[in-house]
C-alpha cells in the first residue's frame, strides 16, 4: 500500500499508530507541508527515520527552498517517480 502523507498533522498520527498502517510493509511518501520533516533538526525528522520506505516529493521540497536543508539521507523522488509509485502500489491513500 502507498500512502501519501500531505501534512504534519498526519505524520504525528502516523506515529501515534492513528493511521491503519504497516510501517514494516507500506510505502510513504511525503508531499505538501511534509517534506519539512526531511530537514534534520525539525520537530518531525524522528519520525520518518521508523519508516522503512519512504520517499519525499523533490518538486515540493524546491517550491518550499528546502532542497539544501533536507537530509542526505532523505530518498527523494520527482513527479515521474511519483507516478511510477502509485502504478506499483496498491491501493493509493492520500492522507
Amino acid at each position: 500500500m502507498l500512502h501519501i502523507l500531505t501534512n504534519s498533522d498526519n505524520l504525528r498520527a502516523l506515529y501515534r499508530r492513528e493511521l491503519p498502517v504497516n510501517v514494516e510493509q507500506d510505502v510513504f511518501l511525503l508531499t505538501q507541508d511534509c517534506v519539512y520533516a526531511g530537514i534534520l533538526d525539525h520537530k518531525d525528522h524522528l519520525m520518518i527515520l521508523s519508516l522503512k520506505k519512504c520517499y519525499f516529493l523533490q518538486e515540493d521540497m524546491e517550491a518550499r527552498g528546502l532542497k539544501s536543508l533536507i537530509d542526505d539521507n532523505i530518498q527523494v523522488v520527482n513527479y515521474s517517480s511519483f507516478v511510477s509509485l502509485t502504478q506499483e502500489y496498491s491501493p493509493v491513500v492520500t492522507w
